[in-house]
């Protein structure tokens, strides 16, 4: 029988292709008419309430700065996410989601929760279990080492 350890490195791995091959990002942005890469920009913006700095918009999706900058005028121009000033410091610019692209957000969420239940159903998890595996992910996922 395999540690416990491989096998949860083994199923990050598996994990992490399916994410780099964006199947559950294709999967959510097909329902939704979002482009994968588009979507993770907004995906970013999901708790940012005051929006955040394009630099750190591109920390979070892995992209260089000018890269980012080009989403942010194609989202800006579709009516997903909107340019405003910061209060605190007049030379940074934030961006946040508009309705319009909260309500993109919100879906594909949906559609990821969708999946989740998929998935768990098609596992024959029970709710208690479904409710451990949360608990312990969530937990598992704190405690994650980070830089």
């Amino acid at each position: 029988m395999e540690e416990p350890d491989a096998t949860i490195e083994r199923a990050l791995v598996r994990m992490r292709r399916d994410q780099q091959a964006g199947h559950l990002q294709r999967r959510a942005a097909t329902a939704r008419n979002a482009d994968a890469a588009r979507f993770r920009y907004l995906d970013a913006l999901d708790d940012a309430t005051d929006g955040l700095p394009i630099s750190q918009i591109a920390a979070a999706i892995g992209v260089d700065r000018p890269r980012a900058s080009r989403l942010t005028t194609e989202l800006v121009a579709d009516g997903l996410v909107e340019r405003r000033g910061d209060p605190a410091d007049s030379r940074v610019t934030r961006i946040r989601l508009t309705p319009t692209g909260r309500a993109m957000v919100d879906g594909v969420h949906a559609t990821r929760r969708d999946a989740v239940t998929e998935a768990l159903r098609t596992a024959r998890f029970t709710e208690a279990e479904a409710g451990m595996l949360a608990e312990l992910l969530d937990r598992f996922v704190a405690a994650w080492p980070r830089a």
